[in-house]
């Protein structure tokens, strides 16, 4: 007796959730540059908490990419691709100094934000003559974002 393969259907994205998921992604990735940037002008002990708040919101970030992982199987793809483990616990004995490397990171935090605020114009839109190529520009966005997590969670 042969089986019956059944053919998979496309399920179908949110795109409101998904853009409200890319909005909540932007204002953790807004608040970290915040904090990263006052941690530049202040000294001592004041530097290292706002270097672990801008650490607490990076971490806040993976979350809410790990619920637009769950809902977007192309982005979870790329970033498993990137070997980038959303759900991995950092030890928090390891000291973290960010240093010179604030400038850096501050670019791209707020090259992550354009890509973000770049994909939830993109849910933002609806269907039409140019629909391939919202779909291959999604891809693209795709691509950069997990490159740009893999860069900032490589310096965090």
């Amino acid at each position: 007796m042969m089986r019956k393969l059944r053919i998979r259907k496309p399920i179908s994205i949110d795109l409101d959730h998904m853009r409200m998921l890319h909005q909540e992604a932007m204002e953790q990735l807004d608040l970290m540059r915040t904090a990263v940037e006052a941690a530049e002008q202040a000294t001592d002990r004041m530097r290292d908490n706002l270097d672990d708040i801008a650490v607490n919101h990076w971490h806040g970030y993976l979350d809410i990419l790990h619920m637009i992982c769950m809902h977007d199987d192309a982005i979870a793809a790329i970033m498993n691709k990137h070997g980038i483990n959303l759900r991995d616990a950092d030890s928090e004995t390891d000291e973290r100094q960010f240093g010179l490397r604030r400038t850096l990171l501050l670019l791209l935090i707020m090259a992550l934000l354009r890509r973000h605020r770049r994909m939830e114009y993109i849910f933002s839109l609806r269907g039409g003559p140019m629909t391939e190529y919202l779909q291959e520009s999604c891809a693209v966005e795709r691509e950069h974002i997990a490159e740009l997590v893999a860069m900032i969670h490589n310096m965090v």
